[in-house]
């Protein structure tokens, strides 16, 4: 089985329990966006969000939701309980969490949002339980909600094709501010496993090395464009601002950081 499809067995085994568990005046999607702000845009795998959080036909919901789940894989594990953890907790989602299935059973760990804006986490592990009474009432136990642990096999690389380079266009700010979402929007790739926008700076997850920085770096002209982990592993690779020059300005950017 591949990682694609454990995660999706993963994410569907969580949708009855937190659609029964969910109180009036919610919903519960799946790989839908959340607008955190106009430079953040995040795609929870699963999340249960107040219904006034749908504007028109928008892709996305306007705030933090009520919960956020994220199925962690080879290549968001570090984002999942890193970045984006404090990403999560700094737009004041109350509750986020990460479903863990590393080699073993899967595990769940809980995030709660405390009183100075942190998060506090509990892990979950196969064969415990856990009671929540926030964001509302639910028994978490692994071993009842998901099925038996599945064999993994390798995900193939997923690159991003030098086409994208092409698809330029004159909606992108200047290379030293963030990029917002709009702008954004028009330049997601093919070929990544998810696509985010952190403070202005567009996450690209999956398997890249110094073809897709190349790529990247046509994409997003004068840019820095960085490899969060080492060629060829899975992971993430972020665009971020040219730096700017001694005299305040942008300085041309170089080759990306790995």
């Amino acid at each position: 089985m591949s990682n694609a499809m454990l995660h999706q067995f993963l994410v569907s085994d969580l949708v009855v329990p937190l659609g029964l568990a969910q109180e009036p005046g919610q919903e519960c999607l799946t790989r839908f966006g959340a607008r955190l702000g106009d430079g953040t845009r995040l795609r929870p795998d699963l999340m249960v969000f107040r219904k006034e959080q749908i504007e028109g036909d928008l892709p996305y919901i306007v705030g933090a939701p009520v919960l956020a789940v994220e199925v962690a894989s080879p290549v968001s594990r570090a984002a999942d309980l890193g970045a984006k953890r404090d990403l999560y907790a700094r737009a004041g989602v109350q509750a986020y969490w990460v479903v863990d299935a590393g080699d073993a059973e899967p595990e769940l760990v809980v995030h709660a949002l405390s009183a100075d804006g942190r998060y506090t986490a509990e892990r979950v592990p196969w064969g415990g339980s856990l009671r929540l009474t926030r964001p509302f009432v639910i028994d978490l136990a692994p071993q009842e909600i998901f099925r038996p642990p599945r064999r993994v096999t390798p995900r193939r690389r997923a690159a991003m094709p030098d086409v994208l380079a092409q698809e330029n266009g004159p909606d992108l700010p200047p290379a030293g501010e963030p990029i917002l979402l709009d702008a954004f929007g028009r330049r997601w790739p093919t070929g990544a496993e998810k696509v985010e926008l952190w403070d202005g700076c567009p996450v690209f997850y999956g398997v890249w090395d110094e073809r897709d920085v190349r790529a990247a770096q046509a994409v997003y002209p004068g840019r820095v464009v960085r490899l969060d982990q080492a060629p060829g592993e899975p992971g993430t690779m972020t665009v971020l601002p040219a730096p700017e020059s001694d005299a305040g300005r942008p300085a041309e950017a170089t080759e990306a950081a790995t």
